[in-house]
């Protein structure tokens, strides 16, 4: 076995084996500083360029959010400058209702309506003119106060008139007609109220203008008291009478087939039943009852215009006049225009030609105005919904591209 640490020769090789692999060592070593420092150095040149990139994506993002921001006011300015006008418009009819007619309308108490004068007068006293026009109907105590120029609602009239009563200032009433009648009853009630209404400003006699047309129920209860009447020279009078109709759907109801049992305790109880042909008794007992109607008509009419019941029976065939024809009937006084009545109910009341002349205008809320379209589109809005509803319970499935289909929507679960 051999000892390579004995021999001379093989320790002089392993001494520069040794240095040899130093010399590598230190030249790894030297490499590896110069590795360090190069990526060292390139680090940070990579992390300086990083922050200065930022630092202008910082600059780019700020400036681009200042150009969103001036882009956003551009286009939000006309919908803010509109929304200001509206609100000014808003304001201006808010203040323009509430104070612009303080001195030309008189407010009353726990009334839909105030008193605007239409002349200037030292003497508060003065006469009032009330519209009466539209249809006359029985009712209207839940009804709005733009209802009061699209019908004559006793409700309405009745409230009206417990106002003007205690309003000392007004002496009198010019009522002015435009109305193509209505029903029997409330024509009764209306001249009633009239008359109770003179009575109440002590007068023997109430003043009427006939405008356009005042016609069947409206010359009931104008006649029904002692009456003074102006007419338009261009209006029309009359159609005094009564009517009422049976209607019979028997034979569309046999082609649709519908059938109805009826269970009554009397042979006529079902008078006026639409789906039979009304039996002849029951014919002469309408008959009857419109003969009776039409016979108090004329007497109102006779008694209150002062002319003989017969002459009346001559005209007093359903017929609308003419004014002036209607005048030489009787039905009129003098043909001419308002204020031919005002003097009349002013002579009337005492006060001449010195009077304060009033008429009725609405108290209206100008939101209520503006906004009346909401109830309208709540209502859409619940259209909607209730089709959507029923929708949801139609399979698509049985549905085809390009037809239109009918629902009955009494028969969808």
């Amino acid at each position: 076995m051999t000892d390579l640490s004995t021999n001379p020769q093989n320790s002089d090789n392993l001494q520069e084996i040794s240095t040899s692999l130093n010399n590598i060592k230190n030249q790894m070593e030297i490499q590896n500083e110069r590795i360090d420092q190069k990526l060292t150095q390139n680090l940070s040149t990579i992390a300086k360029n990083n922050s200065t990139q930022s630092s202008a994506n910082t600059t780019i993002q700020h400036k681009g959010l200042g150009g969103f921001w001036w882009t956003y006011f551009l286009f939000g300015l006309p919908g803010f400058l509109s929304g200001l006008v509206v609100l000014l418009i808003l304001i201006i009819i808010l203040f323009g209702s509430l104070f612009g007619n303080q001195g030309s309308e008189q407010a009353m108490e726990n009334s839909s309506f105030v008193l605007k004068k239409l002349n200037e007068n030292s003497n508060s006293n003065g006469i009032l003119i009330y519209d009466l026009t539209g249809a006359i109907t029985t009712g209207g105590k839940n009804s709005t106060s733009a209802d009061r120029t699209s019908g004559i609602y006793t409700d309405i009239v009745e409230s009206d008139f417990a106002q003007i009563k205690k309003n000392s200032e007004i002496k009198n009433v010019v009522f002015r007609v435009n109305t193509p009648g209505g029903e029997v009853f409330a024509s009764e009630l209306l001249g009633d109220m009239i008359g109770d209404l003179l009575r109440s400003k002590q007068q023997q006699q109430a003043v009427f203008y006939f405008d356009q047309i005042v016609a069947s129920g409206g010359l009931w209860a104008s006649y029904k008291n002692p009456n003074y009447v102006v007419a338009s020279p261009y209006g029309e009078t009359g159609s005094i009478g009564v009517r009422t109709g049976l209607a019979n759907f028997s034979k569309l109801a046999d082609n649709i087939g519908y059938k109805e049992l009826v269970i009554k305790s009397g042979a006529n109880k079902d008078y006026g039943n639409p789906l039979r042909e009304p039996l002849p008794e029951e014919v002469s007992f309408v008959q009857k009852q419109v003969n009776n109607s039409y016979d108090k008509f004329v007497g109102i009419v006779a008694t209150g215009r002062k002319l003989e019941i017969a002459k009346v029976r001559d005209f007093a065939n359903g017929f609308v006049y003419e004014n002036s024809v209607a005048k030489g009937f009787g039905l009129i006084d003098e043909l001419g225009s308002i204020d031919l009545a005002v003097k009349k109910a002013a002579g009337n009341s005492g006060l001449g030609d010195n009077y304060t002349l009033w008429e009725i205008e609405n108290i209206i809320n100008p939101f209520s105005e503006l906004l009346g379209g909401i109830g309208a589109s709540t209502q859409i809005g619940k259209n909607l919904v209730s089709g959507s509803n029923i929708l949801s319970k139609i399979s698509p499935t049985n549905l085809k591209n390009g037809t239109m289909y009918a629902i009955d929507e009494t028969k969808i679960n």
